[in-house]
């Protein structure tokens, strides 16, 4: 064991010693919506309560018909980097996590660099490399796990120099982390209120202003059929309510991984998250952001992991007390019989006021957002964070609980904590962006779904734009100013 000792006290040292995290980070949504509650619900024969309570989206972003994930990543990042004064010199990588991939073999980050050389000049970012990560909804996370390694080996070893480096001041790797997609099913499908697009760009760095990630990753991964895309098909493949299932079942089993290897760091130690005895880890968490394919699915998430969490704590007494004892499996001849008194049993946890309360204050404000924009896949999580941000509830010191989740199906658990720092930054004003979009018509939101619309609802300006594809299917873009 002394190897495995000594691997966890330089793990520790390196915690202790190097702060990487998330910086800054800037959100951009299509210039178009769709209300989920006029015509739409009408036309579907959907009561708007449903979409409103039950589901929780009020408005979908539409992209137009020059935009799509490739664009929309592109303008998040020229954001962000105006915003935080980053010059392409100053960036080493740029990772990118979607499920909408324009290109079957070429990374869409290299579209990206190609578009943002339109305004910052030809070959200004050939020292900065791309890559594209896959995994549903969960790409992005990956993505920032890999960035954030990159950035803290660098600080460490203070070797190789990053693009842009003065000589002789170590290194100061930088890179960005690119969550972009378009979230579309087939119209009049169980799945279409639940769609959207949008792109958020997070800078990764070290001595970040923002979020400090505290070191410690739950995980979990099995082969599942929930939701997956089979090549060639425009549109994702969704079985419901077992995807709800393997969101839970995921979620769950990479937050016990978390809490293990958490515990292995030292990040449960009292100058950190300091559990005391009859306490939960998720006491001490300010708020836990869930993947959002809908606002409701973060109270199933809630419920779930609730429970996973509390049941062996003193304060499990008090909850069965208000709505009685948990259902035991045993006691049921079938799977379908227990599940049906589970999820009375749920429904009776969510109106508890031990729930309610603790939901209410850490989960629920990570909704803000995503109710106006629908579901943009790998960067519904982080949304979330964007919107703690937007209503201004996030403090220095704030322990942020980042639940990542992607179908077929894998899950992330990881920690943060937000800085000093984060006072400085600019505001992303992103609810202005909201406000000045343009409501689509019923007839002109499934033309642009079918890709029937030959030109643009509203001419690109200021922005980047799909100009066309040529003869072999490559796509051409451009800066339209």
């Amino acid at each position: 064991m002394p190897e495995v000792e000594g691997d966890l006290k330089e793990i520790q040292t390196l915690r202790d010693t190097v702060t990487v995290g998330i910086d800054d980070m800037a959100v951009y949504v299509p210039k178009l919506f769709i209300s989920t509650t006029g015509e739409f619900a009408t036309s579907r024969g959907i009561e708007p309560a449903k979409l409103m309570k039950g589901i929780g989206v009020e408005k979908m972003s539409i992209p137009d018909a020059h935009e799509d994930a490739a664009t929309m990543a592109a303008s998040a990042v020229l954001e962000l980097m105006k915003r935080s004064d980053i010059l392409p010199k100053d960036i080493g990588k740029i990772y990118l996590g979607t499920e909408s991939a324009v290109d079957e073999a070429k990374a869409m980050g290299t579209y990206v660099i190609g578009m943002l050389e339109k305004v910052y000049g030809r070959g200004s970012f050939e020292e900065c490399s791309t890559v594209e990560f896959k995994s549903a909804c969960i790409g992005a996370s990956y993505a920032l796990e890999s960035i954030a390694e990159w950035v803290g080996s660098g600080a460490r070893s203070g070797s190789e120099p990053a693009p842009g480096a003065a000589d002789g001041q170590g290194d100061d790797r930088i890179g960005i982390v690119i969550a972009s997609d378009v979230a579309r099913y087939e119209l009049e499908s169980s799945g279409e209120y639940t769609q959207g697009a949008g792109s958020v760009a997070m800078l990764v760095k070290k001595e970040p202003r923002m979020v400090a990630l505290d070191g410690a990753i739950g995980s979990f991964t099995r082969d599942e059929n929930d939701f997956f895309r089979p090549i060639g098909k425009r549109v994702a493949v969704v079985n419901g309510k077992h995807s709800n299932s393997c969101y839970l079942s995921a979620v769950g089993g990479a937050f016990a991984s978390f809490k293990r290897r958490a515990q292995k760091v030292g990040l449960l130690n009292p100058n950190n998250l300091n559990i005391s005895q009859g306490e939960s880890i998720l006491d001490r968490l300010s708020y836990i952001l869930f993947h959002i394919p809908y606002p409701r699915m973060t109270e199933y998430a809630a419920l779930s992991l609730f429970r996973q969490e509390w049941k062996n704590l003193p304060r499990w007494k008090d909850v069965t007390a208000e709505i009685g004892p948990e259902p035991s499996q045993e006691m049921f001849s079938s799977p379908e019989d227990y599940g049906k008194v589970d999820a009375a049993y749920n429904k009776k946890f969510s109106k508890s006021r031990a729930f309610n309360e603790t939901f209410m204050s850490k989960v629920e404000p990570t909704t803000f957002l995503s109710r106006q924009v629908g579901n943009i896949y790998t960067g519904s999580m982080y949304l979330g964070l964007a919107s703690l941000a937007e209503q201004g509830l996030l403090h220095a010191g704030d322990k942020v609980c980042f639940c990542s989740y992607g179908s077929g199906c894998s899950a992330l658990v990881f920690s943060g904590t937000i800085q000093e720092g984060f006072k400085s930054l600019t505001p992303g004003n992103v609810q202005k962006k909201l406000d000045a979009r343009k409501e689509l018509s019923l007839k002109d939101y499934e033309d642009l779904h079918e890709g029937r619309k030959s030109g643009s609802i509203l001419p690109p300006s200021g922005e980047f734009a799909l100009m066309g594809i040529d003869s072999q299917g490559y796509r051409l873009y451009d800066y339209v100013s």
